[in-house]
């Protein structure tokens, strides 16, 4: 290679690490703008705030006040979560800005401010309004950096954290927060007041039959007593770890939809139906019915409650307790009466709940009984201490050998040849079933087997 060579490639390679200092330096140096305490939204009428839209590319959130109610537009109206909306509120009349930026509109995509439906890379629009409609404030959400942001996000952010928060109303002007906005949200669900059902110590469960299976019922004593199988037929034992969990209800719901719902759609015109009752006065009816999104089963319920109107007073009571144990009374009995007014607001909704929470509700009486054992053959009676009789033995069959010569064919002996009683051996008691002919005194075929075995009678010739 020529020296000329050499030299116009170290020239290059110098010409490029400048121009990539220069890059850099101009690009930390926008970052750094200008260093304030500023406090933009400090004098914000937060008070006035009744109506929050929240927007992104996808999707669309409306909270609005309804008699004096924060609700879900987008749900038809199902009460929204007013901690998240006065978290919100709250940490934009608190903003601080970190760093106020000054960008021109070509970098907006660079940093995820663009207005939602006007280009890529587009923010989460913020807009607040009082109750004549009127427009308080519009805000875009950009970048998060720090935390949660990696790989190029984190290399074009400074350091720390917080997001990028642009007001249109102050033209290129950018606000860099020390406060990540996480709560500023355009799903509509994630809005929801998930206050729900709260069925505390259960005492009786009856799952209704239906198409799926044979229903059942269980029930306990007490709160700490075990669940027992109501009705249980001829041989059925509850298998109690399967419904353990029933003790209480207190599911969970991930979105919701309106009464008017199509049964259809949501399988609650085949439902699965269960009653609870708890001992604090409670009763449920549940229906539960189809699959619904993200490992969910839509569900709805109804509720009353049976509360007493004074408590029976123990005997032998002091004045000051039962002065103290009426006051307890009044105020769990408010408590219960809230409770019940807060549940029946729910009635009209049919609700996502997750699965997992009425797995046991679904079970056929079939999947809560333990597996009955198989019945063993039946065992020969045992030896009740009777020995047993000695059996007689059978007499052997003839077993011809060489040693013996057969029979002449005769007519039988004569008398005088027979052998009399007096000749006749006397049966021995020491005779025993082991004690067998052996092949020597073998009766013949001819001789009669009597009680004891007799010698064999030769004919004289």
């Amino acid at each position: 290679m020529k020296r000329q060579q050499v030299y116009l490639l170290l020239g290059a390679a110098l010409v490029l690490a400048i121009a990539g200092t220069i890059f850099q330096i101009v690009r930390s140096s926008g970052w750094k703008g200008q260093a304030t305490d500023l406090e933009p939204f400090a004098k914000l009428p937060v008070n006035s705030v009744e109506k929050l839209v929240i927007k992104s590319s996808k999707n669309t959130a409306t909270l609005q006040k309804v008699s004096d109610i924060w609700t879900v537009s987008e749900r038809n109206g199902y009460p929204a979560d007013f901690s998240k909306i006065r978290e919100l509120i709250t940490s934009l009349w608190e903003f601080k800005v970190v760093r106020q930026l000054d960008v021109g509109p070509s970098q907006f995509g660079r940093l995820n401010i663009v207005t939602p439906g006007q280009g890529e890379h587009s923010g989460i629009e913020l807009d607040l309004s009082d109750g004549s409609a009127k427009s308080i404030k519009t805000l875009v959400f950009g970048k998060i950096f720090g935390g949660s942001a990696t790989g190029d996000e984190e290399g074009e952010a400074p350091s720390g954290n917080g997001r990028f928060v642009y007001d249109p109303s102050d033209k290129d002007k950018v606000y860099l927060s020390k406060e990540n906005f996480e709560t500023v949200d355009a799903l509509p669900q994630n809005w929801l007041d998930k206050d729900f059902i709260k069925a505390q110590g259960v005492k009786e469960v009856v799952r209704v039959s239906s198409p799926d299976g044979e229903g059942w019922k269980i029930s306990k004593k007490d709160e700490k007593a075990a669940w027992e199988l109501v009705d249980a037929k001829p041989g059925e034992t509850l298998k109690t770890d399967a419904v353990s969990s029933l003790g209480s209800f207190t599911p969970s719901f991930g979105d919701v939809k309106p009464a008017n719902a199509p049964d259809a759609e949501t399988g609650l015109n085949k439902p699965v139906t269960v009653e609870l009752a708890t001992f604090d006065g409670f009763k449920y009816t549940l229906e539960i019915g189809g699959a619904g999104p993200d490992e969910s089963r839509f569900f709805r319920f109804k509720v009353s409650a049976d509360l007493p109107a004074k408590r029976t007073a123990e005997a032998n009571e002091s004045p000051d307790d039962k002065k103290k144990k009426d006051d307890e009374f009044n105020k769990q009995q408010e408590a219960l009466k809230t409770r019940l007014i807060a549940e029946q607001k729910l009635q009209n909704w049919v609700f996502e709940v997750e699965s997992y929470s009425l797995e046991t509700f679904l079970k056929p009486r079939k999947d809560i009984l333990k597996e009955s054992s198989p019945t063993p053959a039946p065992r020969p009676a045992g030896n009740m201490g009777v020995l047993p009789k000695p059996s007689i033995p059978l007499p052997l069959a003839a077993t011809p050998t060489p040693a013996v010569s057969p029979a002449p064919a005769a007519s039988s002996p004569s008398p005088e040849s027979s052998a009399t009683p007096e000749t006749a051996p006397e049966a021995t008691p020491e005779t025993t079933p082991e004690t067998s002919a052996t092949p020597e005194t073998t009766p013949s075929p001819e001789a009669v087997p009597s009680g004891s075995p007799s010698p064999s009678v030769t004919p004289e010739t």
